[in-house]
């Protein structure tokens, strides 16, 4: 069974504080996962469960205002229904569930851990274009939705036309009809059909042309393979020093899991795409740990990595994996092989602040 797009994911590692200080990096966590994505348009937040047991689990996060000084707000999920946040927010950095781990830039919001899948969603909708809660208008999926079968992940087929308005990284939050109530991530746009895109896992009850939806930006906590209770944009607090001051280097470590339970990714490569607006020359770079499930530290997200890691490479370019040169096969949460990857964010005295992504590529064969 071929290596799907799904079956990558990237997780963080257990120490990512997002302030000068602590110690960066260590083993890999997989109840923190990373988004290379961001809310679109900006303005508050709203929270939902696709179970209605979830009542009493909070969700506490923080982005950044329109002045740029970061803000936080913490919800009460109200199991299937949607509750509205009111803190309006240019960019969502963090946020974290109930029982969410330490040594994360937010505490544990306290409650109890969630039992089903949970989005937080910019109140403005991808598809259709209006507002989360208050707008009745739903998309309509065409029939062929489907669970993994072989060699396909599972699939969506979204209403006509509507491919070529989403992205990977989208949320599909199915609203009634056949599924309803079910929150599932785009991870891919392409091959398999016109208004067809690949979902993170698959549907409880597979979705048909009676399933409504829409699209919705923001961070998914899939309580699927394993529950996640975090999810973090890296370097969300870095600044650049001020314009007569000195350059600065940030670091943090993440992990790239194969978590296909039966084939390798073999010949495997990872790298870093700049999404729009591009990323400025010679800001972010990557070097590969020389051993997976590596556990090195560094004292401060200022500080280097000195041993256990190859040379940095400047971004886009595939890096090999070193060793073996694969990522093996692991049911999910795969502990048998996970790839570290330390990133560096350059920044010169008087940088710009860059209000845009970039992704974490990786490639390989399989047999």
């Amino acid at each position: 069974m071929s290596v799907l797009p799904s079956d990558i994911v990237v997780y963080g590692s257990a120490n990512m504080p997002e302030t000068d200080g602590p110690t960066v990096g260590g083993a890999i966590d997989f109840t923190r996962r990373v988004a290379f994505y961001d809310i679109a348009p900006a303005g508050n937040l709203d929270a939902i469960s696709s179970s209605g047991a979830d009542t009493a689990t909070k969700i506490v996060y923080s982005g950044r205002d329109a002045t740029g000084a970061i803000q936080s707000q913490t919800l009460t999920l109200n199991g299937q229904s949607w509750v509205t946040g009111s803190q309006s927010l240019e960019r969502l950095l963090y946020a974290a569930l109930s029982g969410a781990s330490a040594n994360g830039p937010l505490a544990n919001p306290g409650g109890p851990q969630a039992v089903g899948d949970v989005a937080l969603a910019a109140h403005s909708c991808v598809l259709p274009s209006g507002a989360l809660t208050t707008d009745t208008t739903v998309r309509t999926a065409q029939a062929g939705s489907a669970n993994h079968s072989g060699t396909i992940p599972a699939l969506f087929k979204l209403q006509s036309g509507d491919g070529a308005a989403v992205a990977a990284g989208q949320i599909i939050w199915t609203k009634s009809g056949t599924g309803a109530n079910q929150l599932r991530q785009i991870v891919a746009t392409g091959g398999y059909g016109i208004d067809v895109v690949a979902v993170s896992r698959d549907w409880g009850t597979v979705p048909d042309n009676t399933t409504t939806y829409k699209i919705l930006q923001g961070m998914l906590f899939e309580i699927s393979p394993n529950p996640v209770t975090v999810v973090i944009r890296m370097f969300a607090t870095s600044a650049a020093d001020m314009p007569a001051g000195t350059q600065r280097a940030y670091y943090e470590k993440v992990f790239v899991v194969n978590n296909n339970s039966a084939t390798a990714l073999t010949g495997a490569q990872i790298e870093v795409a700049s999404e729009t607006p591009g990323i400025p020359s010679g800001a972010l770079d990557l070097a590969l740990t020389t051993a997976l499930n590596d556990t090195g530290t560094v004292a401060n997200r200022q500080t280097a990595p000195s041993s256990g890691v190859g040379s940095f490479a400047t971004q886009p370019a595939f890096i090999s994996v070193p060793g073996p040169g694969n990522l093996p096969s692991g049911a999910a949460p795969n502990a048998a092989g996970a790839q570290g990857v330390w990133l560096r964010l350059t920044l010169p005295a008087g940088a710009a602040a860059y209000k845009g992504s970039a992704d974490l590529r990786t490639q390989g064969m399989t047999t």
